[in-house]
């Protein structure tokens, strides 16, 4: 069944771009910020090693996006009755769905783990 873009696409398109680019943007910025502000007095805070949160959250997501690139597919849409075959798009677009769900079940799980947990 071949997609048909909505009158929007262009708008809802330039929001996910926004998006992506703030989650991005506070990302880096936090853990940027998280490195920089450490002392040795509050390395632990509430029982959580600070600075090595910071650097596995960072790293975690950098991995999340280049294993979800890497497993993304190519395999040519239809889209408005063209064939679009563009490979890292296609891999960019299934990089950001793919990792968007992980998030979300991410958060999910550590809403219920910590509801549970106390």
């Amino acid at each position: 069944m071949p997609f048909v873009s909505p009158l929007i696409a262009d708008i809802m398109l330039w929001l996910m771009y926004i998006a992506v680019a703030a989650a991005l943007v506070v990302t880096v910025v936090s853990v940027v910020k998280t490195l920089r502000l450490r002392t040795k007095d509050d390395e632990v805070v509430n029982g959580v090693p600070r600075t090595r949160m910071a650097w596995v959250v960072g790293v975690a997501f950098l991995l999340c996006l280049v294993l979800t690139f890497v497993l993304g597919s190519s395999e040519p849409v239809r889209t408005n009755g063209e064939l679009f075959t563009d490979a890292f798009w296609l891999k960019a677009a299934d990089m950001f769905i793919y990792t968007s769900l992980i998030l979300i079940i991410g958060c999910f799980a550590g809403v219920v783990l910590s509801r549970f947990r106390n």
